[in-house]
């Protein structure tokens, strides 16, 4: 198994959560985790993503509803959720997070959490390739990539090619930024953490001096 899902996994059962709900759960390798540890999961996946995306819950006995976060309804989850999680999508979102994170808000009970993990802004790759003079998104392609062809229909209405059309990172984060998002909807920081996932010893030393320059970042919020 993937170590960044490994230790997602181990993150959110150590939050002894009644009942889970992962957003954008991809082909569900974290749910799937959960379950098997003996958590209640259930999901929710855009309805636009690919079939592969939609498979692995019914196979695995894992209930999945099907709307978009933005302007979906979560009053429509029928189960009591007191974690909700995000795993390595923000940087996807071309709309404030703001919109989500204070739906996410709106349908917990009181102590229950947010889990957030994405990729670092500050990341010491990122900083490389800025030293580089390389660019730390996704590359602006001529044309858009055919495996996302009918998808992205049912996200950009325009019939023009966007440069996020591809699925690139629309913005990476920094730990600053998210815990400014989510005090301000209303969360408290239950923990955080900088996450270094690949080993190098130039990376390695780099992080151990200047710990926001890891891999990864785990936001918990928390409601009061």
């Amino acid at each position: 198994m993937d170590y960044r899902i490994e230790k997602t996994i181990e993150d959110l059962h150590r939050l002894k959560a009644k009942r889970y709900c992962e957003l954008g759960p991809g082909k569900g390798q974290i749910s799937i985790g959960l379950k098997k540890a003996g958590n209640e999961v259930i999901c929710v996946e855009a309805p636009w993503a690919v079939e592969a995306n939609k498979v692995w819950a019914k196979e695995n006995d894992v209930k999945m509803y099907l709307f978009e976060f933005f302007t979906g309804d979560f009053g429509s989850i029928e189960e009591d959720v007191d974690c909700f999680f995000l795993a390595h999508a923000i940087a996807h979102f071309r709309f404030s997070p703001y919109i989500l994170f204070r739906k996410i808000y709106d349908s917990l009970p009181s102590g229950g959490y947010f889990y957030i993990s994405t990729v670092n802004g500050s990341s010491f790759e990122n900083v490389s390739r800025l030293f580089k003079g390389l660019p730390v998104t996704g590359k602006v392609n001529e044309t858009l990539d055919p495996g996302f062809t009918e998808v992205v229909k049912d996200f950009n209405k325009t019939d023009m090619h966007q440069i996020w059309d591809d699925w690139m990172h629309v913005k990476e984060y920094t730990m600053p930024e998210l815990h400014e998002i989510l005090k301000n909807v209303g969360f408290t920081i239950h923990c955080s953490e900088h996450r270094k996932l690949f080993s190098h010893w130039k990376r390695n030393l780099f992080i151990k001096l200047f710990p926001h320059l890891a891999d990864e970042l785990i936001i918990i919020g928390k409601k009061p």
